[in-house]
């Protein structure tokens, strides 16, 4: 049992931490945003950009400084009239951040700078599903990275199913088993740092909105595929979260009465269709090949096999059905589609894009579908994007 002597010493950690970011005003906390998702620029054009005069540009300009988390970026920047100005740059090692994608079986693990660059990565085997099991694996993996980077300031954990992260509670984990589990609370009381929570989707999509496909987009939605479906969605700048952290969760939206079931037993849902998991099963019984994989899956339509084909087909319409309903109901500027399903939307685009417009209502101009580059560490880098963001939040108005 951890003795009162080292709760106490790591409660001390985490004041002594809160202070690595400086007490920030929200102008000063826009500033600091603005440098990360744009970079480098000049105090006169982030003066116009964010609307404040000159002279308080400076000030902030000047705090900022003084707290190390601005630094001169090493190039000028043009200026619209006259010389090149010297340019302002977010010091991106003034704080590093954890994040940490939880599935079933295991934890990825990421440290990153303040710009969601990767520093270390691994990954660490779950001892089992009990709370107090992986609680405790989180907070020796975490400690081992403080170790060797005292600069951490803050962990970010992100995991399947929704989450309040406004009440820090994961409501229910379908691959874990958790019900009503206080995570941030039980892992923060061992590491001595502050924890945020957040579904691992909508912590992806807030990475893809600082440092990713939307950086600087105002309104988007993300749609991922792969073991899950999920979406995300940006609008006026904020990530939406819903009552009880609910929002995004689009994997049993019925797309038609007469399809496969899910394991919930729902005919014919989004995820019937375009779980990896749920199409494998379907090629493998329909084609005899009890060792298919989803990469075999889609070499196979490639090549033109039809029953591959067909599953590849459906799940392209299953995910038009999603994308189209996002696009109705949030009026996103462009959605975006990730996750490590990813491979198989070249071969159906065209369904996709025709089953979104059917979707969508007729008089709205045509919502842009991109497909973003996906490798399994986003999820883990989502998580600390997440925590980055909480961080800066926590330190508006700090005295």
């Amino acid at each position: 049992m951890t003795s009162d002597l080292a709760v106490a010493a790591r409660v001390q950690r985490m004041v002594e931490r809160a202070g690595a970011v400086p007490p920030l005003s929200s102008a000063s906390r826009d500033t600091l945003v603005r440098l990360l998702v744009h970079g480098p620029a000049s105090r006169a054009d982030l003066a116009r950009q964010l609307r404040l005069s000159a002279a308080s540009l400076t000030r902030i300009g000047r705090s900022l400084e003084d707290g190390g988390m601005v630094v001169d970026a090493e190039a000028a920047v043009p200026q619209r009239m006259g010389r090149p100005s010297q340019a302002m740059d977010v010091n991106v090692d003034a704080v590093h951040l954890i994040g940490i994608k939880l599935l079933a079986g295991e934890m990825d693990l990421v440290r990153t700078d303040m710009r969601s660059t990767v520093l270390a990565h691994r990954t660490v085997p779950l001892p089992s599903h009990a709370v107090a099991d992986a609680v405790q694996c989180i907070a020796d993996a975490v400690l081992a990275e403080v170790a060797v980077d005292p600069s951490v300031a803050t962990v970010g954990i992100s995991l399947a199913g929704p989450v309040d992260p406004h009440s820090e509670i994961v409501t229910h984990s379908p691959f874990l088993g958790w019900q009503n589990v206080p995570l941030p609370r039980l892992v923060s009381e061992k590491i001595g740092l502050p924890v945020v929570i957040e579904n691992d989707v909508r912590a992806l999509t807030a990475a893809e909105h600082w440092f990713g496909a939307a950086a600087g987009a105002t309104d988007f939605a993300l749609v991922t595929i792969g073991a899950g479906v999920g979406c995300g969605v940006v609008i006026g700048d904020r990530l939406v979260d819903g009552r009880s952290g609910a929002a995004g969760q689009v994997g049993h939206l019925p797309v038609t009465d007469s399809g496969p079931l899910c394991e919930r037993g729902h005919r014919g849902c989004v995820r019937s269709y375009l779980a990896s998991s749920l199409m494998v099963a379907q090629g493998a019984t329909a084609l005899g090949h009890p060792d298919l994989t989803y990469q075999g899956l889609i070499g196979l339509a490639a090549d033109g096999d039809p029953v591959a084909g067909r599953i590849l087909r459906d799940a392209g319409y299953a995910l038009g059905t999603v994308v189209g309903l996002v696009a109705s109901i949030a009026g996103p500027s462009k959605v975006i589609i990730s996750g490590e399903g990813v491979p198989m939307v070249p071969l159906v685009m065209d369904v996709v894009e025709q089953r979104a417009r059917e979707v969508e209502h007729w008089a709205a101009p045509r919502v842009p579908i991109e497909v973003a580059e996906f490798g399994f560490l986003e999820w883990a880098r989502g998580a600390a994007v997440v925590a980055l963001q909480q961080l800066l939040e926590s330190s508006i108005g700090l005295a």
